[in-house]
């Protein structure tokens, strides 16, 4: 894996916490908990799929052969 490829993980990763983290706190100060909540619950899961998918999914975790 690249600097560049590092650089992307991590930005997906922080984007995929930071923004419905902030969302949801915007939600809930308007006086939106339960949609602020669900925003962050379905963002945080997207972030965490796509993750899994684009850059876990495709690694070759076997063990050695004898």
């Amino acid at each position: 894996m690249g600097r560049g490829e590092k650089v992307r993980f991590g930005a997906a990763l922080a984007l995929g916490v930071v923004v419905p983290g902030f969302l949801k706190y915007l939600l809930t100060s308007a006086g939106y908990g339960q949609l602020g909540t669900a925003i962050w619950v379905s963002g945080y899961l997207t972030a965490i799929l796509t993750i899994w998918y684009v850059w876990i999914r495709p690694l070759d975790l076997q063990g050695a052969t004898t």
